[in-house]
């Protein structure tokens, strides 16, 4: 196994290493071409960190050429706030005109987590209308699953030929068989928009965090391969690479495997979401004396990072926030307080949005 990364684990011990070992770039030479207007909050603050060929669909927008963002989500349960990262991303590739692809990842969530096709099917219409009422144009998009898309699957298997066993221990690690099986399906949702029935070959782009690099690397590999290039003339996929927010516990990573305790939902009431900020580590001292003396920590706070994530979209709000935390001119219960005032702001009008979605999304996917 790789010791950078374990993709399936979803952790990552060394940025730098990892980067190296997946030839991974730096953004910010991309970031300094682009134009003012054209620069994403994440490419400002260094959240979108890294990247494979990225500068080719900044080229496509640019020169308003049609390309495509691929992107997916595992149908395990409710939608929350680590996942809307790639979403804001996704939204960010549309507005520069990509044609969205957005896989309901089921046959992924069964081999990893054992969720049924029937309960991935009714976690995804809540999935679906999530992504819609935070923006996902739908006339401007596919949205599909894993498990009726064949185009997908039928990629997948003309896949498992050219891979080995070898070959996948070295990317992935030694893993049951349904893991090797989903990342070569995996592979199949980020080169199928390229078919000559859907865009054609294409520029494409995947935004994910670091620890989806060796899914990036797996999938730039079949598209090089002389074959597939024949057949489908395939373009190599680009990826931009994302910070990723830590669990409200100080763990690594916010996701459904950390528990409900450690991540925030969009579908958190009130009464859940002051519990839950309440609780989450923060930078701060042991003592309101050391945090006037000394300051605070902001770089290793999840309160900021939330702030830094989603809830402070201007720049010189946030670094005037950093500072009065660095300097202990703010405690962090004042922090917290003004963080749970806007999230719960952020989700009740996410939930109206929502509500009207319900409808559209069972159209999008049982249609």
């Amino acid at each position: 196994m790789n010791l950078s990364i374990n993709t399936f684990a979803g952790t990552i011990s060394d940025y730098e290493r990892a980067m190296s070992e997946f030839g991974i770039q730096d953004i910010s030479v991309v970031v300094d071409s682009l134009e003012k207007d054209m620069l994403h909050s994440y490419l400002r603050r260094g959240i979108m960190f890294g990247h494979t060929d990225a500068q080719k669909i900044f080229q496509s927008a640019k020169e308003k050429k049609p390309f495509a963002v691929m992107t997916g989500i595992k149908p395990t349960g409710q939608y929350h706030i680590g996942s809307l990262i790639t979403c804001k991303e996704v939204l960010y590739f549309q507005s520069l005109g990509g044609k969205v692809y957005f896989c309901m990842a089921d046959m992924e969530s069964f081999l990893h987590n054992g969720v049924s096709l029937k309960e991935g099917h009714k976690i995804a219409i809540d999935n679906i209308a999530d992504i819609l009422a935070l923006g996902l144009d739908s006339e401007k998009s596919y949205i599909y699953k894993q498990s009726e898309e064949k185009n997908v699957l039928r990629l997948a298997s003309m896949f498992s030929k050219n891979v080995t066993y070898n070959m996948m221990k070295a990317i992935y690690g030694k893993q049951k068989f349904g893991a090797y099986q989903s990342a070569l399906i995996q592979a199949a949702d980020i080169l199928f928009p390229q078919l000559e029935q859907y865009e054609g070959p294409i520029q494409t782009v995947t935004p994910v965090g670091l620890e989806q690099a060796p899914h990036a690397r797996l999938t730039r590999d079949l598209a090089k391969k002389q074959l597939y290039r024949e057949e489908f003339g395939f373009i190599i996929p680009s990826f931009t690479f994302h910070q990723i927010l830590g669990a409200l516990d100080g763990g690594e990573k916010m996701s459904k495997s950390a528990g409900s305790t450690f991540i925030l939902t969009l579908s958190e009431s009130e009464k859940s979401l002051k519990h839950k900020i309440a609780a989450i580590v923060t930078g701060g001292r042991d003592t309101k004396k050391e945090q006037l003396e000394l300051g605070g920590q902001p770089e290793s706070c999840r309160v900021f990072d939330l702030y830094k994530f989603f809830f402070m979209t201007d720049d010189k709000t946030l670094a005037k926030r950093k500072d009065e935390c660095r300097f202990g001119k703010i405690m962090c219960g004042e922090c917290k307080q003004d963080l749970q005032k806007r999230v719960n702001e952020f989700i009740q009008k996410h939930q109206e949005k929502k509500s009207d979605k319900f409808d559209l999304a069972k159209q999008i996917l049982e249609n």
